[in-house]
């Protein structure tokens, strides 16, 4: 099995370094902090002695996984690693810092990948002075249970390190997906719509935070809601990759920030990690903590029509003001997922699986496009479109 160098010893990097070593892989974590490290490998082995508790591993499996695993005094001890995958701080300028030292004291067909959510891989080759060695392998929080990994290829990435990288995450069980580097890869792109057009409802007083989670769970079959969503990833963090998608892509509408959310992450109120965010944690059950007064939906007589259309092809037993809200979600959803299909980001097979398995989403958006209609989901974008003045629900071609 190959050696595996992880960079940060934080949630995601400690995840990665127990998939790795669970799998057989000799691990290296290399953490600027001692004391982050030694907590990241206790913490480790502890989840590693609850996998022998719940008889997921045998108890020799588990003591051989915990022996794989390894506190690097400096980048030299990473030096034989066949892979180094770096999971620090989300600052290109920090990743390019750390992965220096180590790119200097490793060998000529190490490849270094990172774990970035939305920066430029091609940009960090390029800093890095080794393109072709370099991609992204995107795990998912947290790693050890979540599937998915999206593999980047940047502009310059030779295709034997992207193959040597899927290869890699499939031997430790990880379906993948490929991907053209652009911002947010497939799910943290696809995914804005599910969070901004519900930041946008609540904001034009369309509906309550709680109101849009029951909807978009007992309607469209959601496990969460987008609002319970964002306080389970931390507000801070769902706002930071929306401005990096949005700032990366040349700010169009449908990306731009919500000020609600700016308002929250200033406030400090960043979800379940701070016991406040949209909702609040302070009892034994969830209560909605940001409210805002709702209206009764209005509907023109086209868009009354473009929703009945979506939600009957749907099969909702619902009504059309009601419907509105997830319909119009959804659709968002959908022509995010083809207008990235029509850019080359990934095959309509990758971007459906990615969303599955990513966000955990009832089916893939390109699939479930197909199901309810793309001419219908096509009339509710067109008709959303009309009704604003941004241009954001622009139809993709396959729904104009």
């Amino acid at each position: 099995m190959p050696n595996i160098g992880v960079v940060g010893g934080g949630t995601m990097g400690a995840g990665i370094a127990q998939v790795a070593s669970a799998n057989g892989c000799a691990v290296q974590l290399l953490e600027i902090d001692a004391a982050t490290a030694r907590k990241a490998i206790e913490g480790i082995g502890k989840r590693f002695d609850r996998q022998v508790e719940k008889h997921r591993m045998s108890a020799a499996e588990a003591a051989e996984a915990k022996k794989r695993l390894h506190i690097a005094s400096g980048p030299g001890d990473l030096a034989d690693c066949d892979f180094v995958i770096e999971a620090v701080v989300e600052d290109l300028g920090a990743k390019v810092e750390v992965l220096s030292a180590i790119r200097d004291a490793a060998r000529e067909d190490t490849i270094f990948a990172s774990n970035t959510s939305s920066l430029s891989i091609t940009k960090l080759g390029e800093a890095l002075g080794m393109a072709d060695r370099v991609c992204g392998m995107h795990f998912f929080n947290p790693a050890p249970i979540m599937p998915l990994v999206e593999i980047i290829a940047g502009r310059d990435t030779a295709a034997a390190t992207v193959d040597r990288a899927a290869d890699l995450a499939e031997s430790w069980g990880k379906p993948v997906v490929r991907v053209k580097d652009t911002p947010g890869f497939i799910v943290n792109r696809v995914a804005r719509p599910f969070y901004l057009e519900s930041l946008r409802i609540i904001e034009e007083r369309l509906a309550s935070c709680d109101g849009v989670d029951l909807l978009m769970k007992e309607v469209a079959g959601f496990k969460m809601g987008p609002f319970e969503l964002m306080d389970l990833v931390g507000i801070d963090i769902n706002y930071a990759v929306t401005c990096s998608v949005y700032e990366q892509s040349g700010q169009p509408a449908r990306f731009k920030p919500s000020e609600t959310q700016a308002r929250l992450v200033d406030q400090g109120k960043l979800g379940r990690k701070t016991g406040v965010g949209f909702y609040s944690y302070a009892h034994d059950k969830p209560e909605i903590a940001y409210r805002l007064d709702a209206e009764p939906v209005v509907l023109s007589a086209r868009l009354r029509e473009a929703v009945l259309s979506v939600t009957q092809a749907a099969g909702w037993a619902i009504d059309p003001e009601s419907g509105y809200v997830p319909a119009r979600i959804l659709c968002a959803l959908m022509n995010e997922a083809a207008l990235a299909e029509e850019q080359g980001v990934a095959s309509e097979e990758d971007i459906d699986v990615a969303m599955k398995l990513g966000t955990s989403y009832p089916k893939g958006p390109l699939a479930w496009a197909r199901a309810i209609g793309n001419e219908q989901v096509g009339l509710f974008l067109r008709a959303m479109n009309e009704a604003v003045d941004d241009n954001r629900f622009a139809p993709a071609e396959r729904f104009a």
